[in-house]
């Protein structure tokens, strides 16, 4: 009857989520943050309609303080979404040295943060990001462009046997919802979770947003975003026909 563990994060439990889309898990082996998370879901279940005035969605939630080591959980919906937004945002415009990012379809985000990542190519610190379109990926390169890329590109060009890669089919390939901001600076940021990071979802949709203020977390997250940015930036290179 106690709650000791909690799965979270940005993968839908089903056979694409966990075998074709890029997503991220968490696992907190922690009583406290098991205890929030059931109460959330006690909340949802007993009223889901009026979670969005429940006193859960109205704050962020210090899961576990320590040092080096701090974790925040903010779970939407709820009347204004500065409240889970703003952080982010603000964090992206703070930063010093470099912000990392994959999120799906940030052609449709509103809010700070769509403003935030749109800001970054005209400043001079090192960013990165990958960005799920209809039918395609954007990836955002180090030069501050952008590439579009199909998803069957690869499987029409290369030789075999990488001619016969799949293409995806229907939906997104890329689920991941983060942003990591200074992983090599003073103050390493991780945002993730379930949230799409737009202003329309946290407002009508119940997703939740996790901060990590944790620098060995948050150079997990960027070593995961320049696999990532590597890989399709291949591509890109690939379709533009540079070598």
């Amino acid at each position: 009857g106690v709650p000791v563990r909690v799965l979270a994060g940005s993968t839908n439990f089903s056979l694409r989520g966990l075998y074709i889309q890029a997503n991220n898990v968490l696992v907190f082996e922690d009583s406290g943050i098991a205890r929030l998370y059931a109460e959330v879901f006690d909340a949802y279940w007993n009223d889901p309609k009026q979670f969005s005035k429940h006193a859960l969605s109205q704050q962020w939630h210090v899961g576990r303080e320590r040092e080096d080591s701090k974790f925040s959980f903010c779970f939407s919906p709820h009347a204004d979404e500065a409240l889970s937004l703003d952080p982010i945002a603000e964090a992206i415009e703070q930063a010093e040295s470099s912000v990392l990012y994959a999120v799906v379809f940030l052609s449709q985000l509103t809010g700070g943060v769509k403003d935030a990542l749109e800001d970054l190519t005209k400043r001079s610190l090192f960013s990165y990001g990958v960005a799920q379109r209809t039918g395609s990926m954007t990836v955002q390169k180090p030069d501050g462009s952008r590439g579009l890329l199909p998803f069957a590109y690869i499987g029409a060009k290369a030789p075999e046997p990488f001619r016969r890669e799949w293409s995806g089919g229907e939906g997104n390939m890329v689920h991941h919802k983060f942003v990591v901001t200074d992983f090599n600076g003073a103050r390493p940021r991780v945002f993730t979770g379930s949230s799409n990071l737009a202003a329309g979802g946290e407002r009508e949709n119940g997703d939740h947003i996790v901060m990590i203020e944790d620098r060995k977390v948050a150079i997990a997250y960027a070593i995961e975003a320049l696999r990532l940015f590597d890989h399709f930036h291949f591509r890109v290179r690939l379709k533009e026909g540079e070598t």
